[in-house]
């Protein structure tokens, strides 16, 4: 040992003693390598809970005009028709599906999650095609005696856009299916496309916002919620829920834009097409 200079003299201790080199970098990595290990295994419970918040959501709005009706009054005859009927129940299909995909991911049953995948995203089309349309049969069939030509256009642009943007947001989910923290955000913010008329009709029952700017923040809770776990987990907003975000406040105040002779002229063609 005498013939090694002071470098190699360092190195050779070093070799020798590595318990006792760098101790609290050591520590460091583990408590890091133990906290990545538990948002592992704890962070897809989220995605749970928001699957499981918007399916109580949506079925809680429409129990008293549709999901109860059957055990009182029965149902009004401009929705009980059996392209109604199959609507609700792709739409009810699809949020139970997707709480039960949230669960597989959970448990990490990964690779079935997987496999079922292609065959959901079918699933989805046909659930979006149908509701397209649904949106506009609905709406014609308001018109004798509860609505005008116009007030039946305004109305029709809502659950179309709704349509639309389920569809664009499980394409982006399918086409970032390789990337976990894209593909799980845009399935969320697609799923909420398909509840936020449940949830809205929920709120307005509620009666505990004096206005619709009050109630805005309510209707929209399942993705304030996830943005708030992102900020607790990520310290950021993923850029998916700002989309999300922007799409769906531009949705819920959108009424100058379908009051608007532009958009009367096209709901009035599609209104005309049944």
């Amino acid at each position: 040992m005498g013939g090694l200079d002071g470098d190699a003299r360092a190195d050779a201790q070093e070799a020798l003693s590595p318990s006792t080199a760098t101790p609290r970098k050591v520590v460091g990595e583990e408590r890091t390598m133990q906290q990545r290990s538990m948002g592992r295994r704890s962070r897809p419970m989220i995605y749970v809970i928001l699957s499981l918040v918007m399916l109580v959501g949506a079925v809680g709005g429409f129990w008293p005009q549709y999901f109860s009706a059957p055990l009182g009054s029965g149902l009004e005859p401009r929705i009980d028709r059996w392209p109604f009927h199959l609507h609700s129940a792709l739409f009810v299909g699809w949020l139970t599906v997707m709480l039960l995909q949230s669960i597989l991911v959970a448990s990490q049953r990964t690779a079935l999650h997987r496999k079922l995948g292609p065959f959901l995203a079918g699933f989805g089309y046909l659930a979006a095609g149908i509701g397209i349309y649904v949106s506009i049969a609905l709406a014609a069939y308001s018109m004798p005696g509860r609505r005008s030509l116009d007030e039946a256009a305004m109305f029709v642009a809502f659950p179309l856009i709704d349509m639309v943007y389920f569809a664009g947001f499980l394409t982006a989910a399918i086409w970032w299916r390789n990337r976990a923290e894209v593909h799980k955000r845009f399935m969320v913010v697609a799923t909420f496309s398909i509840a936020v008329v449940g949830i809205g009709r929920w709120v307005g029952r509620s009666g505990l916002f004096e206005s619709e700017r009050l109630a805005q923040p309510a209707i929209l809770a399942p993705l304030l919620i996830a943005c708030v776990y992102d900020l607790w987990t990520r310290r950021r907003v993923h850029p998916v829920y700002w989309i999300g975000l922007a799409a769906h406040l531009f949705r819920l105040n959108m009424d100058p834009l379908v009051a608007s002779e532009a958009w009367l002229r096209i709901g009035r063609v599609l209104l005309r097409l049944l």
